[in-house]
């Protein structure tokens, strides 16, 4: 157990189960910990306190003037609870937001399109090198994060590793549930291709519906299933399905946190295929689910898998190369277990406990004074 409680500020989105999984496994380490955030689940806060930046004061209750009061805002809660360190989560908004805020030490953790695709150019630009230069410490989840950290002002001395948000030790094989099938109106022979990924532009579901529709003429044991919290292409990827005559073989269903580690597990294979990625928790926990994988060429992806190194590598809109991997790992039961057995061996031997890593690192940084 740590060597004394402290109290800590989260500045993120009170909904992404990235950040909450942060503040659960300090809070489960003894923590305080608060949260600050314009949206917010209370239903998965689990012991978090949540603070929402609209009603920290009047005027962050105005769109448009929000943004020019929410640093002053923050400042005054993080006074007011006397905490001992602030983490921001994602450089746009809530790095910014804590650079505004001025409260030390403070950690950041970039992430992945923010970094790699918001922080290119303009005012998304402006902010995240505001929010680099006001970090003490960066918690990063990948090298390719790293690099870009640094070439944006991040002093790489001052960089760690610590992916706190994945969950591999609730995931595992065994967990397979062998009901699923019957419940999505499937065989129990069905062969089950796994997405995790949101429907947004960035994840190409569109590629994998076209690409599974050519696979699925081919192999009848075939079946989709795009498991997400959410996003704007749902009906886009409905409409596809539809069009391609696919419903009696792709489902779309929303998972909860507690029956994931029975979804995944339940696969057969994995897919994921986004533009930009920063080792998403999607394909760790697919990987100690010791599925065989499908996988983009994207930042921090060859970090944890390569082609034949338990996965099948494609370009994410090359529809052509998915419906090939897809029928290549769909034909060969034995390659399948190969490279899961390969990504269940790699991500335990990598992951380490976060939460005690995140606690090193603070105590570290407050006994330097940083």
């Amino acid at each position: 157990m740590p060597e004394r409680q402290l109290r800590i500020l989260g500045i993120g989105d009170g909904r992404s189960l990235n950040f909450l999984r942060w503040g659960r496994r300090l809070r489960q380490r003894g923590h305080d910990v608060h949260i600050v955030s314009g949206r917010i689940s209370e239903s998965e806060l689990d012991g978090l306190v949540a603070h929402d930046v609209r009603e920290l004061e009047p005027l962050t209750r105005i769109p448009g003037v929000r943004r020019l009061r929410v640093g002053s805002a923050i400042a005054a809660l993080g006074r007011e609870l006397e905490v001992d360190l602030v983490h921001a989560h994602y450089l746009l908004p809530y790095g910014y937001w804590a650079a505004r805020a001025d409260l030390h030490p403070l950690v950041m953790s970039p992430w992945s399109r923010d970094i790699f695709v918001d922080a290119e150019k303009g005012r998304g630009r402006r902010r995240a090198l505001a929010a680099i230069k006001a970090a003490d410490y960066f918690v990063s989840n990948s090298k390719a994060n790293e690099r870009t950290t640094a070439s944006l002002g991040g002093d790489p001395s001052r960089m760690r590793e610590i992916i706190w948000y994945a969950e591999p030790e609730r995931f595992r094989p065994e967990k397979a549930d062998p009901e699923l099938r019957a419940r999505l109106g499937w065989p129990d022979d069905a062969l089950v291709v796994l997405s995790l990924r949101n429907y947004r532009p960035y994840t190409n579901l569109d590629v994998l519906v076209r690409a599974f529709a050519r696979v699925a003429d081919d192999e009848p044991k075939a079946h989709l299933l795009l498991c997400a919290r959410g996003g704007p292409t749902k009906p886009d990827l409905e409409a596809l399905v539809d069009e391609r005559g696919l419903r009696d073989r792709v489902a779309f269903h929303r998972a909860e946190h507690a029956e994931l580690p029975a979804i995944v597990a339940s696969g057969d294979l994995a897919v994921t295929i986004a533009d930009t990625d920063s080792t998403p928790a999607s394909l760790l926990e697919t990987m100690a689910s010791r599925l065989a994988v499908v996988c983009g060429h994207a930042p921090s992806m060859d970090e944890w898998v390569s082609q034949g190194e338990g996965a099948e590598m494609v370009d994410p809109h090359d529809e052509d190369a998915v419906a090939a991997a897809l029928a290549r790992l769909l034909a060969d039961p034995e390659l399948r277990r190969r490279y899961g057995e390969r990504n269940e061996r790699y991500v335990r031997e990598r992951l380490g406990d976060p939460a005690e890593a995140l606690e090193s690192l603070y105590f570290e940084l407050l006994a330097a004074g940083r």
